[in-house]
């Protein structure tokens, strides 16, 4: 068998493994979902386990690129023992946390004078030649690849790559990459033109509007790194005028000049987590997160503009961490210099897999350009004895009562009508931190009664956060508000709902503002789910369903068949549709 496929592994948040054959992406998966730890990082052992023995065998592998440039990523998996684990690892967390946790000490010179000697002492490089030779020999005994097949490639340059599969036309396309940081850099603008690539600007590490969402997230007394969606649900509940001033204060720390490069006050992230301490302290929480939001949309769509109209180019693809935030994204949708807009699924760290996936198959010289993917469906997938075997194990039959319904769909919809709550798990998983209906808990959207039910006894979610409704493609135009025409498949862009939206969905929409981020269901890309969501139509007249992640809160979306019995086990659930069978939890 020929060298034809190509890997690419994340090994920091949410370590995941992504693979590519003949332009197409044919697998990608988290490491979480294999060894329950969520955000797990580290080395991806157990998916690429599975790529060996399940999807490619490790002779079919030309290259395994991996997403850092230098050692210092090297350096990160050693001093955590290479093991997965949670939590970022980065040197200086525990550092910034004593800041957070000082509840905004007033800034003197003593205080940055430590910051800096602190900095300075944390991030020595690492790029010596016997610490690369060191991580050579890691990574290819790791990856069981000899050494010329190994690759490095720029952060950023990863996910700048990962938008390829998701553009919905060829062309040139201007693609914006930003996060917390990543090999020293927060930001990128970067011109796509089929395998042609042309770097315009990149922003270092201490101008990080990422990192800002993350310091304050943390402030807010919430999981930096984890818990930023949480602070984007609760903003929409704040007074936009209550929030501005902190808005404007925000703006004269970090901000977009007029030539759409980032600036900053201050050249110490560790001084400006300080001085947002200082900013913040005594002020309501609800206001700092409506106001860490406004800033937000307000700097990101600054910087797309002024790179619009610079270029002339006015498609665009958006990638990195800070692109997780929904509302964020739909404000730059409704930019007017924006003609489309595509958003790399799970936009963080995870997907730099698949950026790592495809520099991999450029720099080979492949002919084959990168394909359009067909959904996301690319992780694990089980079949009817796997199933068979989980519930027998597990004594599922003598617990539940279960059945096989000749129509699935139909019967599942029948449920969701009469307002019960069903867990689905289906075919192959769904890539990512969004659950698209393979690995999901689905309810009817018109029914607010739900979302308690959900949230108390399932999820063990925070109370104002939305659900999303998981739309027929043919009807979606009823329920959502998009002029433009833009692909939302994977629920990576939040917009308005129609006055039917918000009449047949309350249960699917932000409570505050009556927005949603839909996932569009196409028939030819999710047969099955929608199937069933037509079959609920046709019983209810939405053509919609309620849809959030199969999962207790705090773990990793279910990734096994044992892992959903065991859900249902530990939670209010009462229906499982798993594979091809319904189980029923009587109380």
């Amino acid at each position: 068998m020929a060298r034809d496929a190509h890997l690419g592994i994340a090994y920091g948040h949410t370590a995941t493994v992504a693979a590519i054959r003949g332009g197409a992406l044919v697998f990608c998966e988290s490491e979480e979902r294999r060894n329950r730890l969520k955000g797990s990082s580290g080395f991806p052992t157990l998916v690429l386990d599975h790529v060996y023995r399940e999807v490619l065998p490790a002779a079919d592998i030309a290259s395994c690129t991996l997403f850092q440039t230098s050692a210092l990523g090297y350096h990160y998996l050693k001093s955590a023992g290479f093991r997965s684990h949670r939590g970022s690892g980065l040197a200086n967390d525990a550092f910034k946390a004593q800041l957070v946790g000082a509840g905004g000490a007033r800034m003197d010179d003593g205080l940055v004078a430590a910051i800096a000697r602190e900095r300075a002492s944390q991030w020595t490089s690492p790029d010596d030649p016997a610490t690369s030779a060191e991580a050579a020999a890691y990574f290819s005994k790791a990856t069981g690849l000899t050494g010329d097949r190994v690759l490095l490639a720029d952060h950023h340059v990863c996910h700048a790559l990962s938008v390829l599969p998701f553009l919905r036309a060829p062309g040139p396309v201007l693609v914006f990459t930003l996060d917390g940081m990543g090999d020293g850099v927060c930001a990128s603008v970067v011109i796509l033109d089929g395998a042609s690539a042309r770097m315009l600007s990149q922003t270092l590490e201490p101008r990080s509007i990422g990192m800002v969402y993350q310091l304050v997230t943390g402030m807010l007394g919430m999981r930096m790194n984890e818990d930023e969606y949480k602070v984007m649900g609760l903003a929409p509940y704040a007074e936009r005028a209550a929030c501005k001033d902190i808005e404007e204060e925000m703006a004269r720390l970090l901000w977009v000049d007029g030539d759409g490069e980032w600036q900053a006050a201050f050249g110490i992230t560790e001084i400006l987590s300080a001085k947002l301490a200082e900013l913040l302290r005594f002020r309501r929480f609800d206001h700092v997160a409506g106001a860490l939001q406004a800033y937000l949309e307000t700097m990101t769509c600054r910087w797309v503009s002024a790179w619009v109209r610079r270029t002339g180019i006015r498609r665009i693809a958006c990638a990195g961490g800070v692109f997780m935030n929904v509302k964020a994204n739909g404000a730059i949708a409704g930019l007017p210099d924006v003609e489309d807009l595509a958003v790399t699924p799970s936009a963080a760290d995870e997907s730099t897999a698949i950026g790592a996936a495809i520099h991999g198959h450029l720099a080979s010289g492949e002919s084959a350009p990168i394909a359009p993917a067909a959904g996301i469906y690319l992780g694990s997938r089980f079949d009817d004895g796997a199933v068979d075997r989980a519930i027998q194990a597990a004594g599922a039959g003598e617990r539940y009562r279960i059945e096989r319904p000749a129509d699935m769909a139909g019967r599942v919809a029948a449920l969701l009508a009469e307002g019960e709550i069903v867990a689905r798990f289906d075919g192959a998983a769904e890539f990512g931190a969004r659950a698209l209906g393979n690995r999901s808990i689905l309810a009817h959207p018109g029914r607010l009664d739900v979302v308690d039910k959900i949230n108390q006894s399932i999820k063990q979610r925070d109370f104002w956060m939305p659900f999303a409704p998981s739309l027929m493609a043919e009807e979606a135009g009823r329920y959502v508000v998009d002029p433009k025409g833009l692909a939302s498949p994977y629920m990576m862009v939040g917009l308005p709902a129609t006055a039917e939206g918000q009449a047949r969905l309350p249960a699917a929409l932000h409570r505050a503002d009556r927005t949603m981020r839909p996932q569009i269901v196409r028939r030819d890309w999710n047969p099955a789910f929608h199937a069933l969501i037509a079959a609920f139509g046709r019983l209810t007249g939405t053509w919609a369903v309620l849809n959030t992640s199969f999962n207790l809160h705090g773990e990793p979306i279910v990734g096994s068949p044992e892992d959903a019995i065991r859900t249902l086990d530990r939670s209010g659930l009462r229906w499982l549709a798993l594979g091809p069978y319904l189980m029923h939890k009587s109380s």
